[in-house]
């Protein structure tokens, strides 16, 4: 009798196990921290994808940042300017897919995930950047993006500003701005090793077809190459984006600053 009852009850508890339901949150942030921050809600996204996890070993990390990933993709089709998603809720559900999973004897749990969150802005961003090169690169980033995609991979091949200290700093803060946003930057070694590898010269300036053909050959979908001109008031911050296939420019920016 007890050996019936295991039999029957086995099925059971191994079904249960594995069509438990991942269940987490991420970016909380209360209304009454919104308001201290400053934030504003201006709308919602959800998102969905399939996660399979072997052996049921759910790592909530690795699905938070799955989530915020495929949020932050589906707000940027439905909103522009720069914005965050905070109040994260994630949420697994049984997948069909799971019962081919159990009569195929494969140890592991398919779940549908559903992830939900707030679209936010800071009021009164715009006019805290509005000054200096911090300010001038963040709008300049905005312009040159809009034709980006969430899989784009980005390589910045060239930029000048003038001496090395000012260059290195817009290089380094755009790829700040850009990670930020979500986009894979290209290290720089590896576009400094194809450059020596293709005797172009570390740090020249180079025409759109030669940047386009660095940036393919770093597997960059788009290159950004640019520079500061001008001076006193009349500086400006200049950005191009070219795609790496077609060599065409597919985004530009001009800020003063």
């Amino acid at each position: 009798m007890k050996k019936k009852l295991c039999l029957v009850l086995m099925p059971v508890v191994v079904f249960v196990s594995y069509t438990s339901c991942v269940s987490t949150q991420v970016n909380m942030t209360s209304v009454a921290e919104m308001e201290r921050l400053g934030m504003e809600r201006i709308g919602s996204v959800s998102a969905s994808f399939t996660r399979y996890q072997f052996l049921h070993v759910w790592s909530p990390r690795s699905i938070q940042r799955r989530a915020q990933a495929a949020l932050l993709e589906e707000a940027r089709r439905n909103f522009t300017g720069t914005f965050e998603v905070v109040n994260i809720t994630v949420g697994g559900h049984f997948s069909p897919w799971q019962l081919a999973l159990a009569s195929l004897g494969f140890f592991g749990n398919i779940q549908r995930i559903t992830a939900t969150g707030d679209v936010v802005v800071t009021r009164g961003r715009a006019p805290a950047i509005g000054a200096g090169v911090e300010g001038a690169l963040e709008r300049a980033v905005e312009d040159v993006s809009r034709q980006f995609t969430a899989r784009s991979r980005i390589a910045i091949v060239y930029v000048s500003a003038g001496d090395r200290a000012t260059t290195e700093f817009i290089t380094g803060e755009l790829e700040h701005i850009l990670l930020r946003r979500g986009f894979v930057i290209v290290d720089r070694s590896e576009l400094d090793r194809i450059r020596a590898e293709q005797a172009l010269g570390l740090g020249l300036e180079v025409d759109d077809s030669t940047a386009a053909r660095i940036g393919h050959f770093a597997g960059a979908s788009v290159v950004i190459t640019g520079g500061v001109d001008g001076a006193g008031n009349l500086r400006r911050l200049r950005l191009r984006a070219l795609d790496t296939i077609t060599a065409q420019v597919i985004g530009t920016a001009s800020e003063g600053f």
